[in-house]
Order: C-alpha cells, then structure tokens, then sequence
C-alpha cells in the first residue's frame, strides 16, 4: 500500500479538479449580480460598483488557478521523484491526468485575465 502512496495524491487531484476547476470559473460570475454581463450596469447601481464585482470575479479565476497551477507542478514534481516507486502505465496516466488538468486550469487563468470589459 505505501508502493503507491505519491499516486493518491495524483488521483485526488485530478478527481477533485472535475468539480474545482469549474467551480473556480463559474463562481465568480455567480456572485456578479449581472451574471457575467459586463455592459448591464444596472443590477450593480453604478459603473464603480460594477468595476469592483468584476475585479472580484478576476481575482477570484486567477487566484483560484494559480493556486490549482502550483498544486499540479507540485504534484508532477513529486511523482517523477517518485517514479521508482511507481509502475509505469501508472506513471504515464497519473501524469496525463495532471497535465489535462492544468491545461483546465491555464485556460480559465486566461479567460479570467482577458476578459473585454469595454461594451
């Protein structure tokens, strides 16, 4: 059982990232009172306020991504320290997983910084 301690990690990472990574990206917009609609000023009372929620809704996309980006690194670190201890299709998938994973989590780091806020 401890042979492939460093590969609970991996899977607890990748499974907790099916429900982290969009959560990550659809939680900002939940909480905007416009849904994400950046030209409705009206639900927030005013273009200042509006500017806030959505600073709010950028900080938390890239905070949240980086945070699961350093994780992930991390985690790929660990097992390629770890490779003796592991047999290689585990190896190979656990790092597949990881890297579909942060490829997730580098795409809702960029829409979160690229967003148009111009209407």
């Amino acid at each position: 059982m401890t042979k492939n301690r460093p590969l609970l990690f991996a899977v607890i990472y990748i499974v907790g990232s099916i429900f982290i990574g969009p959560a990550i990206a659809v939680a900002g917009y939940v909480i905007t009172p416009a849904n994400g609609d950046y030209c409705d000023v009206s639900p927030h009372g005013s273009s200042g306020q509006r500017d806030r929620d959505y600073a709010l809704l950028e900080g938390i996309q890239t905070t949240g991504s980086i945070i699961m980006l350093a994780v992930g690194l991390f985690l790929l670190i660990y097992l390629w320290t770890n490779h003796l201890r592991i047999n290689s299709l585990s190896l190979v998938l656990t790092n597949t997983g990881i890297l579909v994973m942060v490829a997730g989590y580098l795409l809702v780091l960029i829409a979160g910084t690229a967003a148009n806020t111009s209407c």
